[in-house]
């Protein structure tokens, strides 16, 4: 199973898991031709070099999930965006990771390792839960064989979408369910990786990561798995799209093969236009808009551990971090 992180060794990845200052319901896939992006721009860089100072940020709005291991093993954790309410949602000793909030923020979709016979990270055997935004409810939504991967919430709250090698071919295909669990439909199909699907605002779309090409590129399909062409072609990889509240904007995360360094990017929705909102030296990544979608919220990794941050969308690009524990907080998700 792949972790939530990027790991990066010898030249390959493994799945698994504004100048700046910083301070403190579908049918089966058919068989497609996949269009040719448009010609992307060079990314328009904006020079985001993360370090912890005492300055404060301004106040954020909203509920973020995350998952850390501040009580000792990874569990799913919500907090406000100002830094107060922080609540535990899970205590168990498996890992609980990759926390999706619903359109309302009353629950939290996540990965749990809990059920695994042989949990040996990072190739965990995930199943999919759920649990109330104040700890109650816990329930879960799959139970077979194999791993699924990356729960993510439709914008109307009744569905979830995922990842997953069902058919055994040792790829990876997205999925849907209902929140319920059932209503299987896959959407995906072939010999390369399709995962991290997300959904636009409308529903009417899904953004979601491919290597079919070689490289991990940003594809976009219809909701019924139809329509698939990529944004991205290039020698880097694109990976884990997020969309903006109004459905213009992708963000993602981007790499190069063997720098042990990852990247937040964002392009507008036809792929012709894009710039870089972080250029930290280590791994940013997850990024996740702000319910207003003037911030874009991230993990980065500074002195060993994670810690959130934040950085204006339309602006000059001030980075604040939003609240640091002594320990890793990672995978926000940042909600109503």
């Amino acid at each position: 199973m792949r972790k939530t992180l990027i790991v990066l060794a010898l030249g390959t990845f493994m799945i698994v898991s504004c100048q700046s200052q910083v301070k403190k319901t579908g049918s089966s896939t058919s068989e497609e031709k996949i269009a040719t992006p448009a010609s992307t721009q060079t990314a328009e860089e904006r020079s985001v070099l993360p370090t912890k100072t005492a300055d404060a940020a301004p106040n954020f709005d909203g509920t973020i999930a995350f998952f850390s291991d501040m009580a000792g093993n990874p569990d799913i954790y919500v907090i406000q965006a100002d830094g107060t309410g922080l609540t535990q949602l899970t205590d168990d000793l498996a890992f609980d990771d990759s926390p999706d909030l619903s359109p309302d923020s009353s629950r939290v979709v996540f990965l749990s390792a809990r059920n695994d016979p042989d949990p040996q990270f990072p190739n965990f055997k995930y199943d999919i839960y759920l649990v109330n935004i104040d700890g109650t409810g816990l329930t879960q939504l799959t139970a077979t064989d194999e791993a699924e991967d990356h729960p993510s919430w439709s914008p109307d709250g009744e569905w979830i979408l995922f990842d997953a090698d069902y058919d055994g071919d040792g790829f990876f295909e997205i999925y849907s369910m209902a929140v319920d669990g059932r209503d299987l439909i896959r959407l995906t199909e072939g010999p390369h990786n399709d995962q991290f699907g997300e959904w636009s605002p409308d529903g009417k779309t899904i953004a979601f990561a491919s290597d079919r090409s070689g490289n991990w590129d940003i594809y976009l399909m219809q909701s019924d798995g139809t329509g698939q062409q990529a944004l991205t072609d290039q020698s880097n990889w694109e990976v884990f799209p997020t969309w903006s509240p109004d459905g213009a904007w992708i963000a993602y995360v981007g790499l190069v093969p063997g720098s042990g360094n990852t990247d937040v990017f964002v392009m507008n929705t036809s792929g012709s236009y894009l710039f870089q909102v972080s250029n930290g030296s280590g791994f940013d990544e997850n990024p996740t808009f702000s319910p207003d979608g003037k911030w874009i919220a991230y993990q980065a990794q500074m002195g060993g551990d994670f810690d959130i941050f934040v950085t204006a969308f339309h602006g000059d690009g001030e980075t604040y971090e939003m609240f640091s524990f002594p320990s890793d907080e990672l995978w926000p998700s940042w909600g109503h």
